[in-house]
């Protein structure tokens, strides 16, 4: 059965390449064969042709058989299917999976609070103090603030110009790498959810 797979895809590649082909009817006492043909270069169709024999039921009854040679075998013909095959699969090309560089805290520095907005979310709590505006991000690992102050004097936007991280917990000590890889991984959710 597998060498029969091989044969027909092969034999599907062969006909492929050629010029159309009609298929034909054929007469014959063979078991039944399978043959692929190409319509129009594009379209392939698989035929399938059967043979049946049948025996005359009475011998030597003018039939056009032999007379005394007893039953005959004659081949018919029977119709010839044409089922359309499936066409080929054309492979979709692999989209590269774009990567968000990772969210780095001195990299606001200069940045107006809109950006910090977009790439780390609102902050779970905002104070004032003066002119300046500070916002607490609180993560398990760690709680990071952010300070505002005045881009210049007397203007009412405000730019990133300091960060600080501490640990969760009063008088605990703050794994840094696990504060940025909190940060990062809050910075990626908000990036792929956009």
């Amino acid at each position: 059965m597998r060498h029969l797979h091989f044969y027909l895809f092969g034999f599907t590649a062969f006909v492929t390449a050629c010029q159309p082909v009609t298929p034909t009817i054929v007469n014959s006492k063979a078991t039944p064969a399978i043959t692929v043909a190409a319509e129009a270069q594009t379209d392939i169709y698989l035929v399938v042709s059967t043979v049946t024999k049948t025996a005359d039921s009475a011998a030597g009854s003018g039939s056009g058989t032999e007379a005394g040679s007893g039953a005959s075998d004659r081949s018919e013909e029977t119709a010839i299917a044409a089922i359309p095959t499936t066409p080929p699969v054309q492979p979709t090309p692999v989209q590269p999976v774009r990567v968000q560089p990772p969210f780095r805290p001195k990299a606001m520095i200069g940045l107006a609070s809109i950006i910090l907005l977009r790439d780390l979310g609102i902050a779970n709590m905002i104070r004032q103090e003066g002119p300046i505006e500070i916002w607490q991000y609180r993560f398990a690992e760690c709680v990071v603030d952010f300070f505002f102050y005045p881009a210049s004097q007397g203007s009412s936007q405000l730019i990133i110009k300091n960060w600080d991280m501490r640990s969760a917990v009063i008088g605990g000590r703050v794994n840094e790498g696990k504060c940025l890889a909190a940060m990062d991984q809050q910075h990626q959710k908000l990036i792929a959810g956009s």
